[in-house]
């Protein structure tokens, strides 16, 4: 594959279905996002920064590796997510953006995604560590409209940081979606505030011990949807970085017109199912424990009750 077609690659993966990967993220977690006109001011006012973390915060993390710590097999890229205010209570500057309007947060040119990631930072197979010194939020970023340096405070006021993996597009159904977050940035040094060590995680695939992916039927009373109509996104799973810092996985699945779907490969463990039917804006969330192997079976319906499972929990 060659670097013009990987880029392409990539940036069709990003406007396609994981773009809002990081407010689906949010929305499990029940976490509260203001507004854009509330935010607006928000931003600037009330998440207040911490002068003493110098010139930002820094995560040692490097990148990918393959399983035995070589280079990586396949291309890719790593979308990180700067939080503002809490973990509790996040605000996430870069996911306000009206495109219509092309108007959102104060900063919002700052962000190298507006309307997702902060950073979107892509590699080519067979290459290094991504971020071989660390990853550095600053108090000034680079003005991706109109150039030079915004100060944006971000390092000072950063509440935590949701790193998440893509694969190459063509391989996305191979490899586990690997994600980690950071909220803790104890240690200064060298002018900035690091959080923990997280090393570097292996690229894992289906074939590679502790993992596990779902799939199953899915219909509408014993039809299959039309395409797009259901979206299957799953969170779970638990695995450990090169240090030992706590890791998890996610999946994506937009129907494509068939009455199946499966997901990619994930960490073995428990898994938040989260299904929405994109007709009805209904959703319901299911919960599975202990999912390990590549054979695990959740079938759906989207005309039934809770979807076909009583102990779903629903918007009405």
């Amino acid at each position: 594959m060659t670097a013009k077609q990987f880029q392409g690659t990539v940036l069709a993966t990003v406007a396609g279905s994981w773009r809002r990967i990081s407010l689906l993220v949010a929305g499990l977690l029940t976490l509260v996002v203001a507004q854009p006109g509330v935010a607006r001011a928000a931003d600037t006012v009330q998440f207040a920064g911490d002068a003493s973390r110098g010139n930002g915060v820094a995560v040692p993390f490097e990148g990918f590796t393959d399983r035995r710590g070589g280079p990586v097999p396949i291309g890719g890229a790593v979308g990180v997510d700067l939080v503002l205010g809490s973990t509790a209570r996040p605000y996430l500057p870069c996911q306000h953006y009206d495109p219509l309007a092309r108007t959102g947060d104060t900063f919002v040119n700052a962000c190298q995604e507006r309307g997702s990631y902060t950073t979107y930072t892509r590699f080519p197979a067979g290459g290094g560590l991504v971020f071989p010194n660390g990853y550095f939020m600053g108090n000034a970023q680079p003005d991706r409209v109109r150039g030079g340096a915004l100060p944006t405070g971000w390092g000072s006021r950063t509440a935590g940081l949701s790193f998440e993996f893509y694969p190459e597009l063509r391989r996305d159904g191979d490899y586990v979606h690997s994600r980690f977050y950071i909220d803790r940035f104890a240690h200064r040094a060298n002018g900035w505030a690091y959080s923990a060590a997280v090393g570097h995680i292996a690229l894992t695939t289906l074939a590679d011990p502790d993992t596990a992916r779902l799939g199953g039927r899915m219909t509408v009373g014993g039809r299959a949807p039309a395409p797009g109509r259901a979206k299957v996104v799953i969170f779970g799973g638990a695995a450990r970085s090169s240090t030992g810092y706590p890791i998890s996985s996610f999946a994506v699945q937009t129907g494509s017109g068939a009455p199946t779907w499966i997901s990619s490969p994930l960490y073995a463990g428990n898994q938040r199912i989260t299904v929405t039917d994109t007709a009805t804006h209904r959703s319901c969330v299911l919960d599975r424990y202990g999912v390990r192997g590549p054979n695990n079976v959740v079938d759906f319906d989207l005309a039934a009750p809770g979807f076909g499972h009583p102990d779903s929990v629903c918007t009405s």
